[in-house]
Protein backbone atom coordinates (compact mmCIF):
# COMPACT_ATOMS: atom_id res chain seq x y z
CA UNK A 1 0.00 0.00 0.00
CA UNK A 2 0.64 3.45 -0.40
CA UNK A 3 3.03 5.47 2.24
CA UNK A 4 0.08 7.28 4.53
CA UNK A 5 0.61 10.69 5.93
CA UNK A 6 0.20 10.76 9.67
CA UNK A 7 -2.40 12.76 11.26
CA UNK A 8 -0.93 16.23 12.22
CA UNK A 9 1.64 16.58 9.28
CA UNK A 10 -0.33 19.05 7.94
CA UNK A 11 -1.23 20.78 10.74
CA UNK A 12 -0.73 24.98 10.80
CA UNK A 13 2.15 26.31 13.32
CA UNK A 14 0.99 26.06 16.87
CA UNK A 15 0.62 29.70 17.38
CA UNK A 16 -1.81 30.07 14.05
CA UNK A 17 -4.55 28.69 15.92
CA UNK A 18 -4.69 28.43 19.87
CA UNK A 19 -7.76 26.06 19.89
CA UNK A 20 -5.94 23.81 17.84
CA UNK A 21 -3.19 24.00 19.66
CA UNK A 22 -5.06 23.05 22.98
CA UNK A 23 -6.95 20.47 20.83
CA UNK A 24 -3.17 18.77 20.17
CA UNK A 25 -2.07 18.91 23.52
CA UNK A 26 -5.03 17.34 24.81
CA UNK A 27 -5.82 14.71 22.76
CA UNK A 28 -2.12 13.50 22.30
CA UNK A 29 -2.84 9.64 23.08
CA UNK A 30 -5.68 9.83 20.01
CA UNK A 31 -3.50 11.01 18.02
CA UNK A 32 -0.79 8.85 18.20
CA UNK A 33 -3.09 5.70 18.36
CA UNK A 34 -4.80 6.99 14.89
CA UNK A 35 -1.34 7.48 13.37
CA UNK A 36 -0.44 3.64 14.61
CA UNK A 37 -3.54 2.79 12.91
CA UNK A 38 -2.22 4.46 9.63
CA UNK A 39 0.89 3.00 9.55
CA UNK A 40 -0.82 -0.48 10.58
CA UNK A 41 -2.36 0.20 7.31
CA UNK A 42 0.63 -0.21 5.37
CA UNK A 43 1.11 -3.75 6.49
CA UNK A 44 -2.59 -4.99 5.14
CA UNK A 45 -2.01 -6.85 2.55
CA UNK A 46 -3.68 -5.72 -1.10
CA UNK A 47 -5.25 -9.51 -1.63
CA UNK A 48 -6.80 -10.91 1.48
CA UNK A 49 -7.46 -14.82 1.79
CA UNK A 50 -8.43 -16.87 3.88
CA UNK A 51 -5.37 -16.87 6.52
CA UNK A 52 -5.94 -13.24 7.12
CA UNK A 53 -9.17 -12.55 6.35
CA UNK A 54 -9.44 -12.74 10.39
CA UNK A 55 -6.62 -10.11 11.20
CA UNK A 56 -8.53 -7.95 8.34
CA UNK A 57 -11.54 -7.92 9.93
CA UNK A 58 -9.90 -7.71 13.68
CA UNK A 59 -8.49 -4.32 11.97
CA UNK A 60 -11.46 -2.96 10.80
CA UNK A 61 -12.49 -3.31 14.29
CA UNK A 62 -10.42 -1.49 15.64
CA UNK A 63 -10.06 1.73 13.19
CA UNK A 64 -14.32 1.51 13.66
CA UNK A 65 -13.54 1.67 17.26
CA UNK A 66 -11.44 4.47 17.50
CA UNK A 67 -13.33 6.26 15.01
CA UNK A 68 -16.09 6.03 17.81
CA UNK A 69 -14.06 7.15 20.65
CA UNK A 70 -12.73 10.39 18.28
CA UNK A 71 -16.19 11.06 17.29
CA UNK A 72 -17.37 10.53 20.94
CA UNK A 73 -14.64 13.28 22.04
CA UNK A 74 -15.62 15.23 18.90
CA UNK A 75 -19.13 16.14 20.45
CA UNK A 76 -17.78 16.54 23.80
CA UNK A 77 -15.21 18.71 22.84
CA UNK A 78 -17.93 20.75 20.42
CA UNK A 79 -20.54 21.16 22.84
CA UNK A 80 -19.39 24.27 24.87
CA UNK A 81 -18.89 26.46 21.73
CA UNK A 82 -22.70 24.63 20.06
CA UNK A 83 -24.34 25.88 23.67
CA UNK A 84 -22.59 29.37 23.44
CA UNK A 85 -24.11 29.67 19.67
CA UNK A 86 -27.32 28.17 21.05
CA UNK A 87 -27.07 31.13 23.32
CA UNK A 88 -26.36 33.58 21.14
CA UNK A 89 -29.26 32.41 18.85
CA UNK A 90 -30.86 32.60 21.14
CA UNK A 91 -30.96 35.95 22.97
CA UNK A 92 -30.94 37.62 19.18
CA UNK A 93 -34.17 35.57 18.36
CA UNK A 94 -35.47 36.82 21.23
CA UNK A 95 -35.41 40.22 19.84
CA UNK A 96 -35.90 39.40 16.76
CA UNK A 97 -38.92 37.53 16.76
CA UNK A 98 -41.23 39.56 18.04
CA UNK A 99 -40.22 42.39 15.33
CA UNK A 100 -41.10 39.98 12.91
CA UNK A 101 -44.22 39.05 14.00
CA UNK A 102 -44.96 42.87 14.45
CA UNK A 103 -43.94 43.20 10.88
CA UNK A 104 -45.74 40.46 9.64
CA UNK A 105 -48.81 41.75 11.14
CA UNK A 106 -48.62 45.74 10.15
CA UNK A 107 -47.75 44.05 6.37
CA UNK A 108 -51.11 42.34 6.19
CA UNK A 109 -52.62 46.05 7.08
CA UNK A 110 -50.80 47.72 4.90
CA UNK A 111 -51.10 44.78 1.74
CA UNK A 112 -55.23 45.27 2.50
CA UNK A 113 -54.99 48.88 1.84
CA UNK A 114 -53.02 48.76 -1.31
CA UNK A 115 -55.16 46.27 -2.38
CA UNK A 116 -57.82 48.55 -2.14
CA UNK A 117 -56.29 51.29 -3.48
CA UNK A 118 -55.13 49.17 -6.77
CA UNK A 119 -58.53 47.93 -7.10
CA UNK A 120 -59.61 51.97 -6.89
CA UNK A 121 -57.20 53.06 -9.21
CA UNK A 122 -57.90 50.39 -11.74
CA UNK A 123 -61.50 51.02 -11.58
CA UNK A 124 -60.99 55.17 -12.53
CA UNK A 125 -58.58 54.45 -15.33
CA UNK A 126 -61.03 52.26 -16.61
CA UNK A 127 -63.64 54.36 -16.26
CA UNK A 128 -61.49 56.83 -17.99
CA UNK A 129 -60.70 54.44 -21.25
CA UNK A 130 -64.39 53.82 -21.19
CA UNK A 131 -64.94 57.45 -21.51
CA UNK A 132 -62.08 57.87 -24.61
CA UNK A 133 -63.91 54.76 -26.21
CA UNK A 134 -67.52 56.73 -26.15
CA UNK A 135 -65.97 59.80 -26.95
CA UNK A 136 -64.04 58.27 -29.97
CA UNK A 137 -66.88 56.76 -30.83
CA UNK A 138 -68.53 60.26 -31.03
CA UNK A 139 -66.30 61.94 -32.82
CA UNK A 140 -65.70 58.92 -35.72
CA UNK A 141 -69.82 59.45 -36.08
CA UNK A 142 -69.68 63.18 -36.52
CA UNK A 143 -66.82 63.16 -38.89
CA UNK A 144 -68.73 60.22 -40.95
CA UNK A 145 -71.93 62.34 -41.16
CA UNK A 146 -70.05 66.03 -41.64
CA UNK A 147 -68.27 63.91 -44.51
CA UNK A 148 -71.38 62.45 -46.20
CA UNK A 149 -73.22 66.05 -45.66
CA UNK A 150 -70.43 67.70 -47.21
CA UNK A 151 -71.90 70.39 -50.19
CA UNK A 152 -68.59 72.88 -49.98
CA UNK A 153 -65.32 73.73 -48.56
CA UNK A 154 -66.46 75.01 -45.59
CA UNK A 155 -68.68 71.67 -44.60
CA UNK A 156 -65.58 69.61 -46.00
CA UNK A 157 -62.87 71.63 -43.68
CA UNK A 158 -65.24 70.57 -41.20
CA UNK A 159 -65.44 66.99 -41.85
CA UNK A 160 -61.93 66.73 -41.83
CA UNK A 161 -61.22 68.73 -38.54
CA UNK A 162 -63.70 66.14 -37.40
CA UNK A 163 -61.80 63.40 -38.33
CA UNK A 164 -58.69 64.50 -36.72
CA UNK A 165 -60.27 65.09 -33.89
CA UNK A 166 -61.52 61.22 -33.72
CA UNK A 167 -57.77 60.74 -34.85
CA UNK A 168 -56.45 62.21 -31.47
CA UNK A 169 -59.37 60.92 -29.21
CA UNK A 170 -57.97 57.42 -30.21
CA UNK A 171 -54.73 58.14 -29.48
CA UNK A 172 -56.30 58.99 -25.78
CA UNK A 173 -57.71 55.60 -26.11
CA UNK A 174 -55.25 53.83 -26.38
CA UNK A 175 -52.93 55.56 -23.37
CA UNK A 176 -56.13 55.62 -21.12
CA UNK A 177 -56.75 51.44 -21.61
CA UNK A 178 -52.92 51.14 -21.52
CA UNK A 179 -53.09 52.97 -18.37
CA UNK A 180 -55.44 50.67 -16.98
CA UNK A 181 -53.53 47.24 -17.15
CA UNK A 182 -50.77 49.04 -15.42
CA UNK A 183 -49.06 46.70 -12.56
CA UNK A 184 -50.67 46.77 -8.97
CA UNK A 185 -47.11 47.88 -8.50
CA UNK A 186 -47.42 50.91 -9.95
CA UNK A 187 -51.62 51.20 -9.05
CA UNK A 188 -50.96 51.17 -5.35
CA UNK A 189 -47.30 52.86 -5.01
CA UNK A 190 -47.26 54.83 -1.81
CA UNK A 191 -44.16 56.64 -0.32
CA UNK A 192 -43.65 57.33 3.21
CA UNK A 193 -41.82 60.65 4.71
CA UNK A 194 -38.63 58.68 5.58
CA UNK A 195 -37.77 57.28 1.87
CA UNK A 196 -40.22 53.68 2.00
CA UNK A 197 -41.81 53.12 -0.90
CA UNK A 198 -44.78 50.49 -0.48
CA UNK A 199 -46.73 48.72 -3.10
CA UNK A 200 -48.20 46.01 -4.16
CA UNK A 201 -45.93 42.60 -5.45
CA UNK A 202 -47.55 40.77 -7.85
CA UNK A 203 -46.27 36.94 -8.35
CA UNK A 204 -47.02 33.16 -8.72
CA UNK A 205 -47.79 30.90 -5.81
CA UNK A 206 -50.17 27.98 -5.56
CA UNK A 207 -51.60 25.40 -2.69
CA UNK A 208 -51.55 21.73 -3.22
CA UNK A 209 -55.64 20.19 -3.20
CA UNK A 210 -54.93 17.13 -4.13
CA UNK A 211 -51.65 15.51 -3.96
CA UNK A 212 -52.89 12.19 -5.57
CA UNK A 213 -53.94 14.10 -8.96
CA UNK A 214 -50.63 16.00 -9.14
CA UNK A 215 -49.46 15.17 -13.01
CA UNK A 216 -45.55 14.61 -11.86
CA UNK A 217 -44.59 14.15 -15.14
CA UNK A 218 -45.89 17.90 -15.80
CA UNK A 219 -43.01 19.08 -13.43
CA UNK A 220 -40.45 16.10 -13.52
CA UNK A 221 -37.71 18.78 -14.73
CA UNK A 222 -38.50 21.13 -11.98
CA UNK A 223 -38.41 17.63 -9.23
CA UNK A 224 -34.16 17.81 -8.36
CA UNK A 225 -32.41 14.65 -8.42
CA UNK A 226 -31.56 14.46 -5.04
CA UNK A 227 -35.70 14.44 -4.41
CA UNK A 228 -35.97 11.73 -6.57
CA UNK A 229 -33.10 9.36 -5.36
CA UNK A 230 -34.70 9.95 -1.84
CA UNK A 231 -38.19 8.55 -3.20
CA UNK A 232 -36.42 5.58 -5.09
CA UNK A 233 -34.84 4.96 -1.62
CA UNK A 234 -37.94 5.14 0.03
CA UNK A 235 -39.69 3.01 -2.34
CA UNK A 236 -36.51 0.81 -2.41
CA UNK A 237 -37.05 0.80 1.24
CA UNK A 238 -40.71 -0.37 1.40
CA UNK A 239 -40.60 -3.31 -0.62
CA UNK A 240 -40.48 -1.83 -4.34
CA UNK A 241 -37.87 -3.92 -6.72
CA UNK A 242 -39.09 -3.06 -9.92
CA UNK A 243 -38.89 0.81 -11.41
CA UNK A 244 -39.02 1.72 -15.16
CA UNK A 245 -35.38 3.33 -15.41
CA UNK A 246 -34.03 2.16 -12.35
CA UNK A 247 -32.38 -1.27 -11.99
CA UNK A 248 -32.88 -2.14 -8.52
CA UNK A 249 -30.40 -4.76 -7.39
CA UNK A 250 -29.34 -6.85 -4.34
CA UNK A 251 -25.41 -6.12 -3.28
CA UNK A 252 -22.99 -6.93 -0.33
CA UNK A 253 -20.39 -5.26 1.39
CA UNK A 254 -17.95 -6.54 4.89
CA UNK A 255 -19.73 -5.48 7.93
CA UNK A 256 -17.30 -6.41 11.26
CA UNK A 257 -18.77 -6.14 14.23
Amino acid sequence: MQETAAIGDNMPPVDADPLRDRLTEDHAALIERANELLAAADRVPETVTEETAGKVGDFIKQLTGHMKTLDTTRVAEKEPYLAGGRNVDGFFKALTEPLAKVKTVINVRLTAYLRIKEEAERKAREEEARRQREEEERLRAEAARLEKEARDAKTLEDAIAAEEAAKIAQADRLKAEEAATAKAAELSRTRGDYGSVGSLQTFWTFEVQDIHKIPLEQIRAHIPVSAVEQAIRSFVKAGGRELTGVRIFETTKARVS
